[in-house]
Formats: structure tokens, sequence, C-alpha cells
């Protein structure tokens, strides 16, 4: 079957010894394609380095990180966008993070520079990877005040009211890999169709078992668990997510 990972920051340094194994074990695990969704300025010239070494497999997208973002970076971000964008298939992660970012200031400017970069996004026709923590209300508000349509909740954390909101914008969730062991997305995958789901590992991080280093190959083991939990055929699922993931991303890839 044919599977997608639309998040996974492979530039990390958990993955600076075994990357070619990791990428052999997604392969062998049917997944067609990586997204590997960058952090800051220097996290994508190190994405830029594996889009070229593992062409037309592992894909890029131009983030920003709101937890860590500041106005030098933001800059150098605009200029990335503006010189590197027909390298990208999106734009993120980018979004707000209240949990990290407590002082008042300083979330008024990410939520300045978030907004400017969904419209840059809009702009440039590519879709939105959003980071969303403790900040869903802003988050939302900004996206539908720019008129955002292409739009996926990346590592979705939230309840079922913020999941119908999301649904109800024609905007996509993507459940990360932590569905494994969490009753919480287990009960959410019931009441969520699957023509607006993706998958992602957030890889190194969420993985399906506690105290380990998560990779792109065990998107399968969400495939599998979503296919259990609706009674669904594991076919159908992968053919969904994946067709969803292809058509959100534009990814010149087929199943």
């Amino acid at each position: 079957m044919s599977l997608i990972d639309i998040h996974a920051h492979l530039t990390f340094k958990s993955f600076k010894k075994d990357l070619d194994d990791v990428i052999m074990r997604a392969k062998n695990n049917g997944l067609i394609a990586i997204i590997n969704s960058t952090i800051d300025p220097k996290d994508f010239y190190k994405g830029l380095n594996l889009i070229k070494k593992y062409k037309n497999y592992v894909f890029l997208s131009i983030g920003a990180a709101p937890q860590t973002i500041d106005e030098r970076q933001f800059h150098e971000t605009l200029e990335i966008i503006e010189k590197y964008i027909n390298y990208a298939v999106a734009i993120g992660e980018i979004g707000l993070d209240y949990y990290w970012i407590k002082d008042v200031e300083k979330r008024a400017a990410t939520r300045r520079m978030f907004r400017e970069l969904a419209l840059i996004a809009i702009a440039k026709d590519k879709p939105i990877v959003i980071h969303n923590r403790d900040a869903f209300n802003d988050v939302a508000k900004t996206l539908e005040d720019v008129g955002a349509e292409r739009v996926v909740f990346h590592a979705f954390m939230g309840g079922e009211k913020e999941a119908e909101k999301i649904i109800r914008n024609g905007w996509y969730i993507s459940i990360p890999t932590i569905l494994a062991r969490s009753k919480k997305h287990q009960d959410l995958i019931k009441k969520i169709d699957l023509e607006h789901i993706m998958l992602e590992t957030d890889s190194p991080f969420l993985a399906p078992w506690p105290r380990s280093r998560n990779e792109p190959a065990n998107v399968k083991v969400s495939a599998e668990l979503i296919a259990k939990i609706k009674e669904l055929p594991y076919q159908k699922v992968c053919e969904q997510v994946t067709e969803n993931a292809i058509n959100f991303f534009s990814l010149p890839i087929h199943i």
C-alpha cells in the first residue's frame, strides 16, 4: 500500500547517523513520499540538501516555527521564500504557540508574522502547514481573516469542537503517530471522515511507543489502527489519506 508522511524533521540530529536506513525502512513499509518540514532558515538549508539527495521522495516545506521565531529569522524566511519557493511544496510549519510564548508583546509579534506568512503562502499558491499550541482560536481567526483555503493542522492535538471547525472551513487534520497510545486521538478518529485526514509522524517526536525515536515508517502503524477503529479495509484507508496528501501538496507522484 502507498502512504505519505506529511510532516517529519529529517534534518534533526537524531537522524544524523542513519538517515539512509530510515529512508529505506520508510520505502519498505510502503511510503511513497515524505515531506520534511523546516523550522527556521538554518534548518531550511539542511532540508534543501535532503531533497537533492532523495529527489522526488523527500519534499520540502519552508517553515518558521512560532515558538522560536524572531525578527531576524522572520526576514530571512521571507528572503528564502522569494528565492526558493519553487523548491517547496508548502509554507510551514507556521502558526502560533502560546504554550512557549507567554509574553504579551511577543505573542502579538508572532501573530503579525504568522499573518504575513499566511498571506504570502496564498499569494504564492502554496498550502499552509499549521503549528498550533494553546492558540487555536487566534490561529483559526487569522486564517479566516486572510481567506486561507489550503490548510492542514499538523500534529493535531485538539478536541472534537476544534476538529469540527477545521472541517467546516474545508481544512485538513493531520493525525500523528501518537495515535497508537492516545485514547483522545482514537476517539476522535471515530468521528472524522477519511476525506479530512492526512497522516504524519512529526519524527523524531510523537512515536507510537513511549521513549523511542519516531521515524516515517511508523505512519503504517497509524494507517493500520485507523482501519481497525473505523472497521475499514486497510487499502481503503491508505488510498484515501494518500490521495488527500497528493492533492493538497500538489505532489508529482501517483498511487
